[in-house]
């Protein structure tokens, strides 16, 4: 009988699949991105790196031969519908990391981790031709989306990701373009938590009543033309907590505006970013991504200056980028904090495939009447690559890495240098996106 029940439930399997329309196999494509290193200190044991989050309130921390986890992301994308019609896509990424512990890493023993990152369908061609909707796309599921982020620190400034629909690149004739969203990230309610519905008391059939839910819309322009090679973009999110329990439910506000200068002294651009947040808004970054809906978690409001210059000098084998940042958080209750955060990474290739890139970066922060704490960076990292260019990967490279910090930053790398206030690491990595 077992044996039959399980005939027919493949049976009733294969039947679906046929139903359902099928993806074109040809178009169906695989991206990805990858870093992982191994390394040391001079005091011995295991790689370590220096400084970013964890060190309040500095927020990140120049990644060249300072990151220190194997990190990386598959996507597929399975294209569906016709070619001169309308058609969608659906997109699955999943997130893996690794303590890079044991030949063999499981899941089960958390030395070896796989997380959903993206999930969701977008889709096109529905609203005909010669109109505002022609190229129009709508989207359900949970995307990244509208993400910007300062590379040689790997700092979001601004990401308008998670669970959530919308529809995008709505034409104003050859002015500009609009897109609208609605996210809805789900809160965790441990008091509700039952065994069968695990530890946040969340279940297949829905949440627990003492959610807090954090909801929020956005209206975004973007690629609009101010001056030649130049285009502004902006998004406007209001952000509120919806609960069926007895929480006070909270609000805000978030501004993100940004001007991009392209074709700067040959293929370089220049890139600053004003964000403003109010009470539900107020925070430093992954903006409105990780924002809480609690009355409680309402600040008084943010603001924060991002500045990116990418260079690439025509007929040069120089290339870079140089970054700064100021961040101010003005507190409903106790003294402000602000972030002060500056670096650069030039690049010089020697030929197609050698290139030596240095790094410099320095972090400052304050909270309050505390010490200010500051750490400062340099490294130096020969690399090999399949093609000249900054953005050329994979990229092999060695690197040295020496970090100097002050005592307010406490304990840095895990205690690996004791009570000093400086320390240096070394290895190798590789880091590839495709």
């Amino acid at each position: 009988m077992i044996k039959k029940f399980k005939m027919l439930a493949v049976a009733a399997a294969a039947a679906g699949t046929l139903a359902a329309p099928s993806a074109f196999a040809q178009g169906v494509e695989f991206h990805g991105y990858l870093r992982t290193q191994v390394g040391s200190t001079s005091k011995g044991g295991g790689l370590q790196c220096f400084g970013g989050d964890g060190y309040w309130p500095i927020r990140a921390k120049y990644r060249l031969g300072n990151e220190c986890d194997s990190y990386g992301e598959a996507a597929i994308v399975a294209p569906f519908g016709k070619a001169d019609g309308a058609w969608a896509k659906y997109n699955l990424m999943l997130a893996l990391r690794e303590d890079n512990a044991n030949d063999f890493e499981s899941n089960n023993s958390n030395d070896y981790e796989i997380a959903s990152r993206q999930n969701y369908f977008i889709g096109g061609g529905f609203f005909g031709e010669n109109n505002a909707f022609e190229n129009a796309k709508i989207w359900i599921g949970k995307r990244y989306y509208n993400r910007h982020d300062i590379h040689i620190n790997d700092y979001y400034y601004w990401n308008n990701s998670g669970p959530g629909a919308g529809i995008e690149d709505i034409a104003l004739g050859e002015v500009a373009k609009f897109a609208f969203a609605y996210h809805s990230r789900n809160g965790e309610s441990s008091a509700d938590a039952s065994s069968s519905s695990g530890s946040s008391g969340h279940t297949g059939n829905g949440h627990p009543a003492g959610d807090m839910i954090t909801k929020r819309v956005s209206l975004r322009g973007y690629d609009l033309v101010t001056n030649p090679n130049g285009k502004l973009e902006g998004e406007f999110v209001y952000l509120w907590g919806s609960t069926a329990g007895t929480g006070a439910e909270g609000k805000g506000t978030q501004l993100f505006l940004e001007h991009t200068q392209s074709n700067l002294f040959g293929n370089g651009y220049n890139k600053l970013a004003f964000i403003y947040g109010s009470k539900l808004g107020a925070g430093y970054e992954w903006a409105p991504t990780y924002s809480g809906g609690a009355e409680s978690a309402e600040g008084k409001n943010s603001w924060r200056i991002h500045e990116t210059f990418f260079f690439d000098f025509a007929n040069t084998n120089v290339s870079g980028m140089a970054t700064a940042s100021y961040a101010v958080i003005n507190n409903e209750t106790g003294p402000d904090t602000k972030w002060l955060s500056a670096g650069v990474r030039p690049q010089y290739a020697f030929n197609d495939y050698f290139s030596l890139a240095a790094e410099a970066g320095y972090d400052q922060g304050e909270d309050g009447n505390n010490p200010t704490r500051k750490i400062a960076k340099l490294t130096i990292a020969p690399q090999l690559t399949l093609s000249r260019g900054f953005w050329s990967r994979p990229v092999f490279r060695a690197f040295a890495t020496y970090a100097k910090w002050n005592d307010a930053m406490g304990t840095v790398a895990n205690g690996v240098f004791g009570d000093d206030t400086h320390g240096m690491n070394y290895g190798v990595q590789v880091e590839a996106w495709w």
